[in-house]
C-alpha cells in the first residue's frame, strides 16, 4: 500500500513537472520575451508612430492586417501602387511568399497602433530596386524603416548607390533596422555583412542603424539561433556597438490569404525590434532616431531567462528589452 502511494506521488511529481515545463515554454511568447505586454499595460500601442516595412509584398486585405496599413504606399516597378505578395515557384510548385506578411504582422503585435507603409520591392531591378526603395521611405513621413531583405544581389559588399541612399535615409531623421542574415556566421567574416558593420559606424549615418540577430527560447533555455549572424570579436567591440537581438526563431505571425503560421529567421526579430522602437517613439515622442538607437542598446538584456550572461560576441548589446528601455528613458 505504502509502495503504491510512493509510486503515485513520483508519478504525480514527474506529470506535474513535465506539465510545468510544457506550460512555461507555450506561455513565454516572443512578446513576453521582449516585455511589450509591461508597454501594453501602460497604454502604449505605438500610436501616432509610422513604420515603412520594405520588402516583396504584402496581403493587405489579411483580416489582422489590414486596418494598420497606412494609406501610402509604394512599388518600385510601378506608379499603380500593386503591393500585392509576390509569389514564388518551391518544391514544384507556386505558393505565396508571405515574407512581408509575416514581418508586418510581428510589427503590429508589438506595436498595434502604428502605421504601416508597405513598400514593395520589385524582384528583378537589382541594386537600383533597393536605391528606389529606399529613397521613397527617406521621402515618405516613417519614423522607422524595417529593413529584413538581404540589401544586395550579389552577395558582395552593399554597392555604393545603396550606401548613398541609406546614408540619405538615416540624414532624413529615420531609424533604420536591418536584419544581420541567417548564415550562422561572424559578420565580419562576409562581404555584405562586414559592409554593414562598417556603414553603422560611419559618422555619416549619425547613430541611425540597429542590425538585429535572432535569439530562440527552448526547453527553459534562451540562446543565440543556430542559423543567426553574430557579431564576433571584432578589434575593441566594434562589431558589437550596434548590434542587438531579438526572438526570431518559430514566430507565428500573419500569412498570405488570412492565415497564421511560424517563420524563422533574422527577419523575423528585425520587426521585433521596429516594434520595441515605435513603443519607445510613442513614449517619448520627442526622440531623435539616434537617441531611441542608443537608448534600445543601453537598456538591452544582458542575461538569459535561465540566467546565463548573454556575450557580446554572441547578442552584441543584448536582447531587445521595451520595460528596460521605457524605465531608462524617463531618466534622459
Amino acid at each position: 500500500m505504502i509502495q503504491r502511494l510512493i509510486y503515485g506521488i513520483c508519478c504525480l511529481s514527474l506529470v506535474t513537472y513535465i506539465g510545468y515545463k510544457i506550460w512555461q515554454d507555450v506561455t513565454i511568447s516572443p512578446q513576453n520575451l521582449v516585455d511589450a505586454p509591461h508597454a501594453h499595460e501602460h497604454k502604449l500601442e505605438g500610436r501616432g508612430v509610422i513604420t515603412a516595412v520594405i520588402d516583396e509584398g504584402f496581403d493587405t486585405s489579411h483580416a489582422s492586417l489590414k486596418e494598420h496599413f497606412s494609406t501610402h504606399r509604394y512599388n518600385t516597378d510601378n506608379t499603380t501602387r500593386d503591393i500585392s505578395e509576390t509569389m514564388v515557384f518551391e518544391n514544384g510548385a507556386y505558393k505565396f511568399e508571405s515574407h512581408g506578411t509575416h514581418v508586418t504582422g510581428i510589427i503590429s503585435s508589438i506595436a498595434p497602433q502604428a502605421k504601416i507603409i508597405p513598400i514593395k520591392m520589385g524582384m528583378f531591378g537589382g541594386d537600383q530596386s533597393f536605391v528606389k526603395a529606399l529613397q521613397m521611405a527617406t521621402s515618405s513621413p516613417a519614423h522607422i524603416v524595417n529593413i529584413s531583405m538581404r540589401l544586395s544581389h550579389t552577395g558582395r559588399e552593399i554597392s555604393p548607390n545603396v550606401r548613398t541612399a541609406l546614408i540619405q535615409l538615416a540624414k532624413a531623421g529615420k531609424l533604420i533596422v536591418i536584419a544581420a542574415g541567417n548564415e550562422s556566421s561572424p559578420m565580419m567574416s562576409q562581404a555584405y555583412t562586414a559592409s554593414l558593420i562598417e556603414l553603422a559606424q560611419d559618422p555619416l549615418m549619425e547613430g541611425c542603424l540597429l542590425i538585429v540577430g535572432a535569439s530562440t527560447y527552448k526547453n527553459g533555455k534562451e540562446t543565440l539561433a543556430e542559423f543567426s549572424n553574430y557579431p564576433g570579436k571584432g578589434s575593441f567591440g566594434i562589431t558589437q556597438t550596434y548590434f542587438i537581438t531579438a526572438p526570431g526563431d518559430k514566430i507565428r505571425s500573419t500569412l498570405t490569404g488570412g492565415l497564421f503560421g511560424e517563420k524563422s529567421g533574422t527577419s523575423m526579430a528585425t520587426p521585433m525590434v521596429v516594434g520595441a522602437a515605435s513603443l519607445i517613439k510613442e513614449a517619448f515622442p520627442q526622440l531623435q532616431a539616434n537617441m531611441i538607437v542608443e537608448l534600445l542598446l543601453k537598456s538591452a538584456r544582458k542575461t538569459s531567462l535561465d540566467g546565463k550572461e548573454l556575450p557580446n560576441a554572441q547578442f552584441g548589446a543584448g536582447i531587445v528589452n521595451i520595460k528596460s528601455a521605457l524605465a531608462e528613458g524617463k531618466t534622459l
